[in-house]
């Protein structure tokens, strides 16, 4: 409910009946002040499903992460406000993230040369979250980011796994920052300038007391150890030039193909699509350098054939892996 809360409360905020789409939802609008009350993923995802198609507005996300009040959300936000640097309280914001989704992979990565970090999100097996939340993440992040420095900074990238949309006027406006589609994952890229920018107003007496809460809502949570995320772990060691199937995963991780296949399906999700993701992700990393030919990518994600590749990474970004890699030299959105 953590999550929901602040998508409600900017539904309201933008003058939308918001009651009316919780229901819709099938929820129980009563249910959301319960803070500590779970919903499957599902079900917040037809949340927003619902919002879009009685809003009719296709940047809902964006809007929605500009209008929600501070007040809506809960103390991992309160507890980033009074981190003393944009890293630290980024960092806090993903010890703390399982108090928004039990199994949500969130984490800041520091570039090699160290002189940049990624921020990204993912949904247990690596699936990027779908493009409305998505988006309302990436926004939230930027509008706590300046929040935290006060200062107007803006990415370096911000990247996200859906494709483009229509427009994106409303990107431009809020990120100021080149934007790629179908980037294979949802990230932000962030300079460590900004990152290492110490905050003013850090409270530290109040953040000693909300990691103490925030630590004691953790404590009676329990980890959630998915099939999906196991699988995941075994493909990544997979991918490196072989064509990873269901059955050796199975055999990897102890079961059969059919109990695999019924715990993925359990977890709205299947082998062929946690490949594909694995397959895009890694295709994204490796021709956004410039050590591995087109060729060897394609054999490292294990395509037997160059064509293959090219219908399937045109499939997952609208381009092909030419136009891929030169929109990352030239740093230009897609």
């Amino acid at each position: 409910m953590r999550a929901l809360r602040p998508v409600v409360a900017g539904l309201r905020a933008l003058g939308h009946d918001a009651d009316a789409i919780v229901a819709a939802a099938g929820l129980d609008a009563s249910a959301l002040d319960d803070l500590e009350g779970r919903v499957p993923h599902g079900v917040a995802m037809r949340l927003w499903s619902c919002a879009v198609a009685v809003t009719g507005d296709d940047d809902l996300g964006l809007h929605v992460a500009e209008a929600a009040p501070i007040q809506a959300f809960d103390v991992h936000a309160y507890a980033m406000l009074s981190s003393p640097t944009l890293r630290d309280a980024f960092e806090r914001a993903g010890r703390y993230q399982r108090l928004i989704h039990d199994t949500t992979g969130y984490a800041l990565e520091a570039e090699p040369g160290g002189e940049r970090a990624i921020l990204r999100h993912a949904l247990p097996g690596g699936r990027p979250v779908s493009r409305h939340p998505a988006e309302l993440l990436a926004a939230l992040w930027l509008r706590f980011g300046r929040l935290v420095t006060g200062d107007d900074w803006s990415p370096l990238e911000v990247r996200f796994a859906h494709r483009r949309p229509a427009g994106r006027h409303d990107h431009d406006r809020i990120f100021r920052a080149p934007v790629r589609f179908g980037a294979g994952e949802n990230a932000m890229v962030i300079a460590r300038a900004v990152l290492d920018a110490r905050n003013a107003r850090s409270d530290l007496g109040l953040l000693d007391v909300l990691d103490r809460y925030a630590a004691g809502l953790l404590a009676g949570r329990p980890r959630v150890n998915t099939v999906s995320e196991r699988v995941r772990v075994h493909l990544d060691g997979e991918l490196s030039g072989g064509a990873p199937s269901a059955e050796a995963c199975a055999r990897a991780l102890g079961m059969s193909v059919r109990t695999l296949r019924r715990a993925l399906r359990a977890e709205g999700t299947a082998f062929t699509e946690l490949l594909e993701q694995a397959r895009r992700e890694r295709a994204a990393r490796l021709l956004a350098g410039d050590r591995a030919s087109i060729a060897e990518v394609a054999f490292l994600l294990g395509f037997s054939e160059l064509s293959a590749f090219y219908r399937a990474f045109r499939r997952w970004t609208g381009m092909t892996p030419a136009q891929f890699r030169d929109a990352g030299r030239t740093g230009q959105a897609s």
